[in-house]
């Protein structure tokens, strides 16, 4: 049985528009929060390539483009699109009194 992990506030919802990504620094380490149609998902604001912030690229139709070498992932599964086999470190979020959080990682 999983147990409930902690949850860190990292930043108003009011702060991210559907349509957009943000930077956040938290407990966790750098993040990037991105707003999907009302749906706030989160990864760790690293590419798995060489370490580039991804909220340094693009993000646009879904997909985040690294800044550094033009990867691209899908926003909500944070799978590799191009190359493919890569994938994104995602984060648990809910949305609790107008608050997003974010789950720590459980050891």
């Amino acid at each position: 049985m999983e147990q409930d992990p902690s949850w860190i506030d990292v930043m108003d919802a009011d702060d991210l528009w559907i349509g957009e990504m943000a930077a956040v620094e938290s407990v966790l380490g750098p993040l990037l929060m991105i707003n999907i149609d009302g749906a706030v998902h989160a990864y760790e604001n690293r590419c798995p390539h060489r370490g580039g912030r991804l909220s340094d690229g693009e993000f646009a139709n879904g997909v985040i483009v690294c800044p550094n070498h033009r990867w691209e992932f899908c926003a909500l599964s944070g799978r590799g699109i191009n190359p493919t086999g890569q994938q994104l470190n995602p984060h648990r979020v809910r949305i609790v009194g107008g608050r997003i959080l974010v789950a720590s990682p459980q050891s």
